[in-house]
């Protein structure tokens, strides 16, 4: 069993560590984004442009759209966004500590970017992700976005 404190503690460190996610791609602190994920991570951006990562145009391309590896990982997002302006919003974090050094959780998420001053993409859904702890603190293991609402410009 582990201590509720702990439990707490480590919650909340999970929600901190996402809340720097979205904030370091804002910013395009991409050394600060390659803290975020462990060495093995993975991620899975398939449905980066559409609802099931199958749509249409740009979207169908997402199909394949799994990257593993930290660096791996933030080349990916740092080619996607580059310089354009990005918004991102995360709330109602729900996380599971399913051992002291493992989670998961489920994050809703709204993020916005804009190419040339216009809107390009405007969508709404969750990360899906386990965590790890290792001697440095949480790190993402892995993460799934999936979408509710997109709207690309």
């Amino acid at each position: 069993m582990i201590d509720p404190l702990e439990r707490l503690l480590a919650i909340e460190e999970i929600r901190q560590l996402k809340m720097r996610y979205f904030r370091c791609m804002d910013m395009k602190d991409w050394t600060g984004l390659r803290s975020i994920f462990c060495a093995d991570g993975e991620f899975d951006a398939r449905a980066s442009l559409s609802l099931d990562g199958a749509g249409e145009e740009a979207a169908a391309e997402s199909n394949d759209w799994v990257y593993r590896g930290g660096d791996t990982i933030v080349d990916f997002v740092q080619a996607a966004i580059g310089t354009r302006r990005t918004v991102h919003h995360g709330h109602g974090h729900e996380v599971e500590l399913l051992s002291p050094d493992m989670a998961r959780g489920v994050i809703a998420m709204e993020d916005q970017i804009w190419q040339d001053d216009a809107l390009f993409l405007h969508g709404c859904g969750h990360y899906h992700e386990t965590y790890r702890r290792d001697p440095d603190g949480w790190r993402i293991l892995t993460s799934r976005l999936s979408r509710l609402h997109i709207e690309l410009g």
